[in-house]
């Protein structure tokens, strides 16, 4: 009995070790299937509308694109510290190296951009002062001009010589800037948010960063987060658009909450006033629709509300936007089958904080650039203007030209309302029930 007795003293600790994994084994699975019955029917919605949806954990899907540039170029601000970029995130075969070097020859005559119908002046060559180069307005010298800038009309206008380019401007969406021409190529090529063309003049854009950049740890403030309590806000003033954007919000804000400001809503908010904070202390997501679902339209609704603010935008159509923007940063209404569907989704990341907070994961290894027009510095470089006068001083010149203007400049919009009507007409389809506003997922 002895010799049991010290048996059992010397390996009780391991036999109540065993009982209490055994029980657990036992207990446990009916234990946690009675404690979840609720959360798992919560869940099952939002796992039904993420199986019908192209939503993913997007990985550094730019990463695949091939990147030739091994050096880091230093981007300096009047408005902001330095940062050391390695690309930019752009379609366009010109390389980061090739926008920055500009062969001027600064001990001879100005190349001249001549602004036939637009109010540009010399304060846009501002990112590129030292690559000489000058905008003027005065017709009397279009003969000496060795580029032609146009946006409206191209009365009185007659190419003096084969190698003036000449340029057609416009930052607004081709459904609502239409512009004729008898010659089909009559345009060398454009400056404009649409970034196949070598002087791409986008609202914003994005560069990947270079090491000496990167951030670690926080890149968001969880304070900030768990302080929030609205759905999204919307700031609105063109009510009837060609996007039939409306008609989306419309419809998602019958399931989730959606403040609307501006001229097409309840709320007020001067744009870019003091109130504009509120995106970053009260709201989740913010609206970023477009009037117009066309080829590389990003505007400042995007870059500057969207991605300027601690808020995650929401965009119309995933393809328009994803080359342009960092992984993992932005919703998009396509990606779900209804406005209801992204409701559901919407719901469960402002009762999930954590999968919330992953929305801003870029800020370590990306940065968003918002060109607002008022400060004209090197973050314009390698863009707009800058590339002009790059392009007027390169040996020999390159020869350049939009072979059928009408079809790349017309036929780069869906027609009126195509994507909202589909993801609206889907939903009117749908009969699974959802969560009303209010309700948890």
């Amino acid at each position: 009995m002895r010799i049991v007795r010290i048996f059992i003293l010397k390996w009780k600790y391991l036999f109540t070790t065993c009982m209490v994994v055994c029980l657990m084994v036992l207990y446990l699975p009916t234990h946690q299937n009675d404690r979840s019955q609720s959360s798992n029917g919560e869940m099952l919605e939002l796992k039904k509308v993420l199986d019908n949806t192209k939503v993913t954990r997007q990985s550094e899907s730019h990463e695949e694109l091939s990147n030739n540039e091994s050096h880091a170029f230093k981007f300096t601000s009047a408005i902001g510290s330095p940062f050391f970029v390695e690309r930019l995130l752009t379609y366009s075969e010109i390389s980061l190296r090739e926008r920055l070097t500009c062969q001027a020859d600064k001990n001879a005559s100005p190349k001249l951009i001549l602004v036939w119908d637009s109010n540009h002046s010399q304060e846009n060559l501002g990112g590129c002062l030292d690559w000489n180069c000058e905008i003027v307005h005065d017709k009397q010298k279009l003969d000496l001009a060795d580029a032609v800038l146009i946006a409206h009309s191209y009365q009185g206008f007659s190419r003096t010589n084969s190698e003036q380019y000449v340029i057609y401007f416009s930052q607004e969406s081709p459904a609502h800037s239409d512009f004729y021409v008898f010659q089909p190529d009559f345009f060398n090529f454009s400056l404009g948010f649409r970034h196949d063309t070598p002087a791409s003049s986008p609202y914003g854009y994005t560069v990947k960063l270079a090491h000496e950049s990167t951030l670690s740890g926080e890149v968001i403030d969880l304070a900030t987060i768990d302080r929030k309590k609205k759905g999204a806000a919307w700031f609105v003033s063109n009510c009837i658009t060609y996007s039939m954007r409306e008609n989306y919000v419309n419809e998602l804000k019958k399931y989730f909450p959606v403040d609307i400001y501006g001229k097409c809503g309840s709320f007020e908010c001067i744009r870019g006033g003091e109130c504009e904070k509120m995106l970053d202390e009260d709201y989740h997501f913010y609206v970023a629709f477009e009037n117009s679902v066309c080829k590389d339209y990003i505007t400042e609704k995007l870059w500057n509300q969207g991605y300027q603010r601690s808020i995650v935008p929401i965009v119309l159509k995933r393809s328009i936007v994803e080359r342009f923007v960092p992984p993992h940063s932005f919703i998009a209404a396509d990606d779900f089958k209804s406005p209801k569907d992204l409701a559901v989704y919407l719901h469960y990341l402002m009762n999930n904080k954590t999968a919330y907070a992953e929305f801003f994961s870029w800020r370590r290894q990306y940065k968003v650039v918002f060109l607002d027009g008022k400060f004209h510095d090197n973050l314009e470089r390698p863009w707009g203007f800058c590339q002009i006068c790059r392009l007027l001083w390169e040996k020999p010149r390159p020869r350049l030209s939009i072979t059928d203007f009408a079809d790349w400049w017309r036929n780069s919009c869906e027609r009126k309302g195509t994507l909202v009507n589909e993801l609206i007409r889907l939903d009117s389809a749908s009969k699974t029930n959802f969560p009303e506003v209010g309700l948890t997922v």
